[in-house]
């Protein structure tokens, strides 16, 4: 796996290109979780090298988070990672082919870029201009620490307002496709959080693309964690989704 670090994409935020050997790759842009408090660009290193391995670029992104940001900085700071990617994966042998994704917090980041328009709007691309996108373990109502740090209440009350995915879910909802994960012992009412966005998306659009799959496992487990056979347990369906 060839990889190029440290690239400065907006203000002093970098991000890691890991290259597979083939050209005309798809690229995934992955974002770290930590709760939006912790975390790095490196996380999770050994799955980057699983998805290059099958063929895939994968991008990840630091961005800033408390408590030297607050809502919504990060998500501006991902909407130029973004668009680091589609302007110049080209250069590094990449087809136009983009998936945004991420772990726990990250993929919080992913779903409101992909639901709340306002964030790519301001880098000029269309939510069109995504393949898709893949969430593992995120929180589709108000994010917990955007209510602890800034909101100053119970870190675990169900909120849905403009920090929430569920909240831009309308009759105007469309996207390319999602791949959502969670986990048997996932965080308090994850799984029930992402029924109630994938039921709330159908509710609108019965044809929407979307998968959710609940794995066996602590919180974002799939994908950090190898299974007795050394695989990643979200792997499999992940190449089912992308081949679909």
């Amino acid at each position: 796996m060839k990889s190029i670090n440290n690239i400065c994409y907006y203000k002093d935020l970098c991000l890691d290109i890991h290259l597979p050997e083939q050209k005309n790759f798809k690229t995934i842009v992955h974002f770290h979780g930590g709760g939006l408090v912790e975390g790095d660009k490196t996380d999770p290193y050994p799955l980057f090298e699983v998805l290059v391995s099958l063929g895939y670029c994968v991008v990840s992104v630091n961005y800033s988070m408390y408590p030297n940001a607050k809502f919504p900085e990060y998500l501006y700071d991902a909407a130029n990672a973004v668009k680091y990617v589609k302007e110049n994966i080209s250069s590094y042998g990449g087809s136009s082919d983009i998936y945004v994704g991420g772990q726990s917090a990250g993929a919080w980041i992913a779903l409101m870029l992909c639901f709340n328009h306002e964030y790519l709007d301001s880098v000029n691309i269309k939510n069109s201009d995504i393949k898709g996108w893949i969430s593992d373990a995120a929180q589709t109502t108000s994010h917990f620490n955007i209510l602890e740090i800034e909101k100053k209440t119970n870190p675990w009350i169900q909120r849905i307002d403009e920090t929430a995915p569920i909240y831009y879910v309308d009759e105007n909802v469309n996207f390319s496709r999602i791949l959502l994960f969670t986990y048997t012992n996932d965080l308090p009412n994850r799984v029930e959080q992402n029924n109630l966005f994938v039921s709330a998306i159908k509710h609108f659009n019965k044809d929407a693309d979307i998968t959710h799959i609940t794995l066996a496992g602590d919180h974002c487990s799939g994908t950090c964690f190898k299974n007795e056979k050394g695989e990643f347990p979200a792997i499999t369906h992940f190449k089912k989704w992308m081949e679909n």
